[in-house]
């Protein structure tokens, strides 16, 4: 089965998991997808989760980057994301860089677009990301605090680059932790005007960034969205079935249950029945009209799953 992604060009965890397809070295089919809701061509397809990226293996869909490195890994691409046994090294640190430079660099960008962004757009992802009670107002009062964070945190990526002795993490061969730290460089470079020169003292985090530009992001083809349903509705999910960690927090294969990001507000909560569950993964079978049968797959880190 091809591997078909979900995504659109601005979104900066969907650049994260374009240069994951290019470190992999893999073929991917591009299906570009709204940057706000509705998405009526691919909420089908999540059971209604509405972030971006989304990774389709013909009826299996992979929700969240860090779930859909793993199915990259899963999949047998070209060349691996975890060389040398990095997994859990490498895992930790992106989900750092996604729990805490992700939340950084996105408050930092869009209290620097609140005059120059869509209403609508702002309104959409402050839902998203920050608190109950934000407001612009909030935002702008933040920013010196949230940039002196920032800063912070990237000099102990620019630390560990030094530490690494080459262009990458782990050296000189790329993995999955320099597409988490490249994509906030990527993200604070073109989408803030103060990025580049707030970028320029890290030295080894730019290199990385222009490193990984090189590297690229595959080789992909464009796939129209009902394309890709169909896609689902010609297949039937491949994934395995069955719990396999001894904690399940009372849930067995079978049972119904809703899963949710974690400390959100905005997110649409989706229930489905559990398929699937191990101590990083959580599956569901979801089927709708448009697509039968597919299983929707989360990560259980960042995320509140309940039976019910």
């Amino acid at each position: 089965m091809s591997l078909i992604l979900h995504h659109y060009p601005q979104s900066p965890v969907a650049h994260k998991t374009r240069m994951a397809l290019g470190i992999a070295g893999a073929t991917w089919q591009s299906v570009e997808i709204p940057r706000i809701p509705p998405k009526p061509l691919l909420m089908p397809l999540t059971a209604g989760y509405r972030r971006t990226p989304v990774l389709q293996i013909g009826a299996d869909i992979y929700c969240d980057s860090q779930n859909i490195v793993r199915a990259l890994q899963e999949h047998g691409c070209p060349n691996s994301l975890f060389p040398d046994g990095v997994t859990g090294r490498s895992m930790m640190m992106t989900s750092w860089a996604e729990s805490t430079l992700f939340d950084l660099a996105v408050r930092v960008v869009i209290t620097n677009a609140l005059d120059t962004a869509p209403a609508e757009f702002i309104a959409d992802r402050g839902a998203l990301y920050f608190e109950k009670d934000w407001s612009p107002e909030s935002l702008r009062a933040a920013l010196p605090s949230v940039l002196l964070r920032l800063q912070a945190c990237l000099a102990l990526a620019e630390f560990q680059l030094v530490a690494s002795d080459g262009v990458f993490l782990n050296g000189d061969t790329p993995c999955y932790a320099d597409a988490a730290i490249g994509y906030i460089a990527w993200f604070l470079r073109g989408r803030w005007e103060g990025g580049p020169g707030f970028l320029g003292p890290f030295e080894q985090v730019c290199k990385l960034e222009a490193a990984l530009a090189d590297i690229g992001e595959g080789a992909s083809t464009d796939l129209s969205g009902e394309d890709a349903i169909a896609i689902a509705k010609a297949t039937y999910p491949a994934s395995p079935t069955g719990v396999s960690v001894p904690f399940t927090a009372g849930m067995k294969e079978g049972h119904r249950v809703a899963i949710q990001p974690h400390g959100t507000n905005a997110d649409p909560q989706v229930t489905g029945t559990l398929r699937y569950l191990d101590a990083t993964r959580v599956s569901i079978d979801h089927d709708s009209l448009e697509t039968g049968p597919v299983a929707v797959h989360f990560p259980i880190a960042g995320y509140d799953v309940r039976p019910f």
